[in-house]
C-alpha cells in the first residue's frame, strides 16, 4: 500500500488540533462543577467520579473498536465498528474537552491490540494505516463532542433529557460522517476508485449500523443512569446486533466481491498472452487486496514483480496441462471464502492464459502458413501463385491502356554450379541472384522466383506515352539487371559469374492478364537464349499462339461493365416455344406460347453483332463465365418479372454452362435474384446439357438438388446427342426435354433421327415430362411432331429470336387473340 501523501496527512492533523482546541475552549467556559454534573447523571459522586468516568470512557472506546467488521469498498478494505455507540457514551459521561483524549486512548489501545493480533497471524496492516485510522476516529469523536457541547450550552442538565438525547444523536451523526469522509479518502488514495463510488458503497452498507449504534449507545446511557444491573442484559443484545451487522455486511461484501470478480474475469478475455497476463496481475492485486502479484508461465516468461516477504502460490492448470503459477504478495488466505475465490480465479486465469497462448500459437502458425503460401522458401521472394494473384490485382489498379512490363529471367547453364560445387552452393547462388533482382527494382515492382533458376519482375510504374518508349524503358531496365546479375560473386571461396537471359514484354493494362504476360515473356526469353543475347522482347509476329482470344476476353470485361443507357453491348434476344396441341393444318400463330428461351447477343463496337457461338466457347474456358451467367440470369428474370406484372406470366429459359454448375454458390445466386425481383421460381427454367447432368461430380449433384429445392425447373438441352441420353431422364429430376435441332431437321428424311425423335417423345410422355422440339422450320416437321404427341416446338416456323419489346407485343397480341377466341366460343 502506498504511503499517504503529505497533502492528506497535514490537513488531518490540523483538523484534529483545531477540534481539540475548540473543545477545550468550550470546556474552559463551562461553570465549575460541570464534570460533577455530567457524572451525577449516572450516580457518580465524590473524588473518584472523574477517574472512574475517564477509565470507563476509555474502556468503552476500546471495546467499541475491538468488535470490528470487514467491508470491501472500492479497491480497499474498511473495518466499521461501534464507534458511534462509544461517542454517545463518552459525550454523555464526560465534558466535551475530555472526550478527544479519552477517545484517543481507547481507540489507540484497541488498534494496538488488533495490530498485534494481525501481525501474529501474518496479516498486519502497515503502521501508517493504523495511525491514520486512530487519528480519523479521534478527530471524528472530537468534532462530535464539539457538536454535543455546543448543542447543550452551559447547562448540561441532569438525567437523560430530550435535549441531551438530541445532542448525543447529533454527535454520533457527526462522528459517522467525518469517519466516512476520512476513510473514503484513504480508500480512494490507496485502493483507487472514485469518491462517489466508494462513499456510496460504504454509506449503503453502514447506514443501518449508524442507527443501531446510536440506539445501543443511548440504551447504555439510560441503563447507567437508571440501574447498573441493566447493563448485564446488554451483552446478549449487542452480540445479536453484531451478528446482524456481520451478516448484512457479509452479504453486501459477497455481492460486491463477486461483481468485482466477474469484472476482473471479463477483463481476462484477451487474445494476446501479454495482455491476458497483465490483466491477470492487475486483477489478482485488486481482487485479493494485495500490494502486488506475479504470473510465471510454464515457458519461463514472467509478468509482474513481488516485494520481499511472504508469498502465496497458486498453480495454474487447464486439465492436465500446466500453464504456469500465480504468486500473490502476502501469506495464504485464512478464510475459506478467500481460498475458494483464489481457486476459482486461478482456474479462470489459467483458462484465459491457455486460450491466449493458444491464440498466439495459432496466429504465428497462420502467419507462417500465409508467408509460406506466398513466398519462396529459399529466397523469400514471391512464388508463382502469389505473383499471378497479386499481379492481376496490381494490373487492375492501373488505368486502362497504361503500359506495364514483365521481365522474365533465366540463369544460363545453372546446372554447372550444382554439378561443380553442389546443390548447397547452387542455393547460395540463387540467394545472391535474388538479392540482386530485388535491389534492381523499384518500390512498386513485384519480384518473384518462379521455380528453379527463373525469376520475374512486374513493373507497373512505366510512364504513360508511346508504346515504343515504354518498351525502350523496360528493355533498359532488363539490360541493367542483366549486368548486375553478371557481376562476380564468391561462393564457398570460389569466384564465379553467371549470366542470364531476360525476356521483356510490354502491354497495355486491361489487354492481358498476368498469365498471358508470363507466356509472352517466356517466348521472348527463349528468343534471347536462341539468339545468344542477354535481352529480347516479345514480338507478336513470332508468336504462334492466337492473341485474339485474349483481346476478346478483355473486350468482354468492358462490355459487362458498360451499363449506361445507350452504351450497352450485351443484349438478350428471346425465342418463344409454341404448344402443338392443335391439328396439323392449323395456323402457325394459333398455338399457345409455353415458354421463352433467352439468347445472349453481343453488339461488338468493332466486330459487329456476335452470336453465342462466336464468343461463348472462349468465355467458358475463362473466369468470365461466372459474371456473364449472372448477367444473363438477372436480365432474364427482370424481363419475366415484368411480363408477370403485366398479366403475361410466361416461363423464361436460360442456358447454364458446365462451369457454372460446379460453383456451389449458384443456387444462392439464383434464389437471391428471384427474391429481389419477385419472380416465382417455377417461372425460371435452367437448360443444362445431358453430358453435365450425367456427370458423376458430387458438386454438380448438390447444385442441381438445391436448385430443385428452390422450385426452379430443369430442362435437358440438346437431348439425344449423348451416348447415355435416356439415362438422364431417370437419374435427374427434370421437367422438360428439348430435342436437338439436328434430329428434327432429319427426322422426315432419315429413319434413325425419326426413331430417336419418336422414342424421345414416347419416353417423355410416359415419364410425365414436357417435350420441346428445337429448330422447326416447315409445316411438315410441325405436323409430324404433332402427330407424335410432342408438347411444344421452337423455331423459325413460329417465331425467330426477337427483342424484348417485340416479344412483349407478341404476348399481348396472343392474349387478345385468346380473349376473342373465348368470346367467340361463348357466343356460339
Amino acid at each position: 500500500m502506498r504511503p499517504l501523501p503529505l497533502r492528506l496527512v497535514a490537513p488531518l492533523v490540523l483538523a484534529a488540533a483545531l477540534a481539540v482546541s475548540a473543545a477545550l475552549v468550550i470546556a474552559s467556559g463551562l461553570p465549575e462543577g460541570t464534570v460533577g454534573a455530567a457524572s451525577h447523571r449516572f450516580g457518580l459522586d465524590g473524588p473518584l467520579a472523574l477517574p472512574v468516568a475517564l477509565l470507563a470512557g476509555a474502556a468503552v472506546a476500546m471495546v467499541s473498536q475491538l468488535a470490528r467488521l470487514r467491508l470491501r469498498a472500492g479497491g480497499g478494505l474498511a473495518r466499521p465498528a461501534w464507534g458511534e455507540a462509544a461517542v454517545v457514551v463518552l459525550c454523555a459521561s464526560l465534558p466535551p474537552a475530555l472526550v478527544p483524549p479519552v477517545a484517543l486512548a481507547g481507540f489507540a489501545a484497541a488498534h494496538a491490540v488488533l495490530h498485534a493480533v494481525d501481525r501474529r497471524a501474518g496479516q498486519a496492516r502497515p503502521a501508517r494505516e493504523v495511525v491514520y485510522g486512530v487519528a480519523a476516529l479521534t478527530v471524528a469523536a472530537a468534532l462530535g463532542a464539539l457538536v454535543e457541547g455546543t448543542a447543550m450550552g452551559r447547562d448540561p442538565g441532569d438525567g437523560l433529557s430530550p435535549g441531551l438525547i438530541g445532542a448525543l444523536v447529533a454527535a454520533a451523526a457527526v462522528h459517522y460522517l467525518v469517519t466516512l469522509a476520512l476513510i473514503t479518502a484513504r480508500l480512494v488514495v490507496t485502493g483507487g476508485g472514485t469518491v462517489r463510488a466508494v462513499a456510496g458503497s460504504m454509506l449503503g452498507s453502514t447506514a443501518l449500523m449508524l442507527v443501531g449504534n446510536v440506539a445501543a449507545g443511548l440504551v447504555i446511557v439510560w441503563a447507567c443512569a437508571t440501574s447498573g444491573f441493566l447493563l448485564l442484559l446488554l451483552p446478549p443484545v449487542l452480540w445479536l446486533m453484531h451478528q446482524f451487522y456481520a451478516n448484512r455486511l457479509g452479504e453486501d461484501d459477497e455481492r460486491r466481491t463477486w461483481a468485482e470478480f466477474a469484472e476482473v474475469a471479463r477483463d481476462l478475455n484477451r487474445l494476446d498472452e501479454r495482455d491476458a497476463a497483465l490483466a491477470g496481475v492487475a486483477g489478482a492485486a485488486r481482487l485479493f487486496r494485495v500490494p502486488a502479484a506475479r504470473i510465471v508461465l510454464a515457458g519461463g516468461r514472467a509478468y509482474g514483480e513481488l516485494p520481499p516477504g511472504p508469498v502465496t502460490t497458486r498453480p495454474l492448470t487447464v486439465g492436465m496441462v500446466a500453464v504456469g503459477e500465480l504468486h500473490l504478495a502476502g501469506p495464504e488466505p485464512r478464510r475459506t471464502r478467500d481460498r475458494l475465490m483464489l481457486a476459482t480465479f486461478g482456474e479462470a486465469l489459467a483458462a484465459a492464459l491457455h486460450d491466449a497462448i493458444t491464440q498466439d500459437a495459432l496466429r504465428a502458425m497462420s502467419e507462417r502458413t500465409t508467408y509460406d503460401a506466398v513466398r519462396d522458401p529459399l529466397t523469400g521472394l514471391l512464388n508463382r501463385v502469389a505473383l499471378l494473384a497479386r499481379g492481376d490485382l496490381r494490373l487492375g489498379t492501373r488505368a486502362p491502356g497504361a503500359p506495364v512490363a514483365l521481365l522474365l529471367l533465366d540463369v544460363n547453364d545453372f546446372k554447372e554450379v550444382n554439378n561443380a560445387l553442389g546443390h548447397t552452393a547452387g542455393d547460395d547462388v540463387l540467394k545472391v541472384i535474388a538479392g540482386r533482382v530485388l535491389d534492381s527494382g523499384n518500390a512498386g515492382d513485384l519480384h518473384a522466383r518462379l521455380g528453379g533458376d527463373e525469376f520475374a519482375i512486374l513493373i507497373t510504374d512505366l510512364a504513360a506515352g508511346e508504346a515504343d518508349l515504354a518498351l525502350a524503358a523496360a528493355v533498359e531496365r532488363a539490360r541493367k539487371l542483366g549486368a548486375q546479375i553478371a557481376a562476380p560473386m564468391c561462393i564457398d571461396g570460389v569466384a564465379l559469374s553467371k549470366e542470364a537471359s531476360i525476356g521483356v514484354v510490354v502491354a497495355a493494362a486491361g489487354s492481358a492478364d498476368l498469365s498471358e504476360l508470363l507466356r509472352r515473356a517466356d517466348i521472348a526469353m527463349y528468343q534471347a537464349k536462341d539468339g545468344a543475347q542477354p535481352v529480347a522482347w516479345y514480338d507478336p509476329t513470332r508468336d504462334d499462339a492466337s492473341t485474339d482470344r485474349l483481346a476478346l476476353l478483355a473486350e468482354l470485361r468492358e462490355a459487362l461493365a458498360a451499363n449506361a443507357p445507350g452504351l450497352e453491348q450485351l443484349t438478350l434476344e428471346l425465342q418463344p416455344a409454341v404448344a402443338l396441341a392443335g391439328p396439323a393444318g392449323a395456323s402457325t400463330t394459333s398455338g399457345r406460347i409455353t415458354g421463352v428461351e433467352a439468347l445472349i447477343r453481343w453488339r461488338h463496337p468493332r466486330r459487329g453483332k456476335l452470336s453465342p457461338a462466336q464468343f461463348l466457347p472462349v468465355v467458358e474456358a475463362s473466369e468470365l463465365i461466372g459474371p456473364l451467367t449472372h448477367w444473363v440470369l438477372e436480365r432474364a428474370i427482370i424481363l419475366a418479372s415484368g411480363w408477370r406484372r403485366a398479366g403475361l406470366a410466361v416461363p423464361v429459359a436460360v442456358n447454364i454452362s458446365a462451369r457454372s454448375l460446379v460453383e456451389r454458390q449458384l443456387p444462392e445466386t439464383v434464389g437471391e435474384l428471384l427474391g429481389r425481383h419477385r419472380l416465382p421460381a417455377e417461372l425460371l427454367v435452367l437448360e443444362i446439357t445431358e453430358t453435365v447432368m450425367l456427370s458423376s461430380s458430387p458438386v454438380v449433384d448438390d447444385v442441381l438438388a438445391r436448385l430443385r429445392r428452390l422450385g426452379v425447373q430443369l430442362a435437358v438441352d440438346d437431348f439425344g446427342t449423348g451416348y447415355s441420353a435416356f439415362t438422364v431422364l431417370t437419374r435427374v429430376p427434370v421437367q422438360e426435354v428439348k430435342i436437338d435441332r439436328e434430329f428434327v431437321a432429319q427426322m422426315l428424311d432419315a429413319p434413325k433421327p425419326g426413331a430417336i425423335v419418336q422414342t424421345t417423345v414416347d419416353l417423355a410422355r410416359r415419364l410425365g415430362l414436357r417435350v420441346v422440339a428445337e429448330g422447326v422450320e416447315n409445316p411438315e416437321q410441325r405436323a409430324r411432331l404433332t402427330e407424335l404427341g410432342c408438347s411444344a416446338a421452337q423455331g423459325f416456323l413460329f417465331y425467330p429470336p426477337m427483342s424484348p419489346d417485340a416479344l412483349l407485343a407478341v404476348l399481348r397480341e396472343r392474349r387478345q387473340m385468346r380473349r376473342r377466341h373465348l368470346r367467340a366460343e361463348g357466343a356460339g
